[in-house]
């Protein structure tokens, strides 16, 4: 079976198009992976229905203020090589924490935002 002149035309510019769209989503992905947060910088957000805070391992232990719903907590705090910071969460009246996680993180290169979301018992976390 042979396909008509004007097919093959069809499928050409099907195929030129579809190669120009996916350049054009893989293009476009990779500057909104980049943080908005400036280097140097750490955000957390507390934007679940419980308090947030850090905490600076390699600092010491050093921790952020205790970030109430619906705020956030931004500091430049430098750094100059790649470091965890642990997020925590707080049940309601209690000072039991939940941890959100270790996020890694290095100055030099970049800041980071770090959102603790939901509730204390189905929680997530939000990076940028």
């Amino acid at each position: 079976m042979t396909i008509p002149r004007i097919g093959k035309r069809l499928i050409a510019t099907a195929a030129a198009a579809a190669s120009l769209g996916a350049v054009a989503v893989i293009g476009t992905a990779s500057p909104a992976a980049a943080s908005t947060i400036s280097n140097g910088n750490v955000q957390v957000c507390a934007q679940g229905t419980y308090p947030v805070y850090a905490q600076f391992p390699y600092r010491g232990g050093w921790s952020t203020t205790i970030v109430n719903p619906g705020n956030c907590w931004l500091h430049y705090v430098g750094g100059n090589s790649w470091e965890p910071i642990n997020v925590y969460g707080l049940y309601p009246n209690s000072s039991a924490t939940f941890s959100l996680g270790t996020f890694w993180y290095d100055g030099a290169v970049s800041g980071i935002g770090i959102g603790g979301e939901g509730t204390p018992w189905q929680h997530d976390t939000y990076i940028w």
